[in-house]
């Protein structure tokens, strides 16, 4: 299979190399890496199925839905007193004014300077999600966005 001989390389060349070592993390990402593309070369997917095939699996694995939530009752539970937590996506909630929220709908961000526990002393961007993360959701059904919204954090 011409895709898992290149593979290797690629994998090899980024340092994901075979070892004797079982609790060796780049190890085993080559193992279980190339095992999916075993899998993937082995159903025979062409220049057209592959990318559908692959947004699916991605999704999937990420814990997303892949069609629009319903905002029914039974795709709710409850966890605790009035709050409620969809089945289908993790990160959508319910309170108790009944109002359903992306809870990481936006996703901020700041340039941290002069940080005296930086090694290397130069600036860097850090990404956190706080209670102002949340993004109401309107109306059912709702479509998740491929991802968050980024904002530069002012405070």
């Amino acid at each position: 299979m011409a895709m898992i001989d290149w593979a290797k390389r690629e994998l090899d060349a980024a340092g994901y190399t075979e070892s004797s070592e079982t609790d060796n993390i780049n190890a085993m990402m080559r193992r279980d890496v190339l095992q999916l593309l075993e899998m993937f070369a082995e159903q025979g997917h062409s220049g057209m199925s592959a990318p559908f095939a692959l947004k699916l699996f991605e999704r999937l694995a990420n814990w997303k839905p892949i069609a629009p939530l319903t905002g029914e009752p039974d795709e709710w539970t409850e966890v605790g007193p009035d709050m409620w937590q969809n089945k289908r996506a993790s990160n959508v909630f319910k309170g108790e004014d009944g109002r359903a929220y992306w809870m990481d709908g936006i996703v901020f961000w700041e340039i941290v300077k002069d940080n005296p526990e930086d090694i290397n002393g130069e600036p860097y961007k850090i990404y956190y999600t706080s209670r102002d993360s949340r993004v109401y959701i309107d109306a059912f059904p709702w479509t998740m966005p491929e991802q968050p919204e980024y904002r530069e954090s002012v405070e």
